[in-house]
């Protein structure tokens, strides 16, 4: 009972973490193209085409998340069993997003991380 709950909430972390992850970048996309128009028209249609790209969007990629955090805990499980493989796939995916945030947060790629550290 305990394993199926914690499996459930390390999905639930990275579920979450990915689909915020894609809906960022499309909201970003889609406010780069209105700097040039006046705020308040582009904030009406940026909050217009949120309600109209982001919604299906979500839905998709929520879909598209849980399908993705399924094979990677299930190839987890695989390669190094039960509990540990699922441990192993949590680490190898929020390592993942955790770049990829780092990346969009502050423009500092992984490279850029490893002449960072002091030595």
């Amino acid at each position: 009972m305990f394993y199926r709950k914690f499996v459930n909430f390390l999905f639930f972390i990275i579920s979450i973490l990915f689909v915020n992850l894609i809906t960022t970048l499309i909201s970003d996309f889609i406010v780069s193209f209105m700097q040039t128009k006046h705020p308040l028209k582009a904030t009406l249609i940026g909050m217009t085409l949120t309600v109209f790209i982001l919604y299906p969007a979500f839905n998709k990629f929520g879909e598209l998340s849980d399908i993705l955090t399924a094979r990677i805990f299930r190839a987890g499980k695989n390669a190094a069993g039960k509990f540990f493989g699922i441990i192993w796939a949590f680490i190898v995916a929020f390592s993942i997003l955790f770049f990829c945030y780092l990346y969009l947060w502050f423009h500092v790629g992984f490279f850029d991380l490893l002449s960072m550290i002091p030595g």
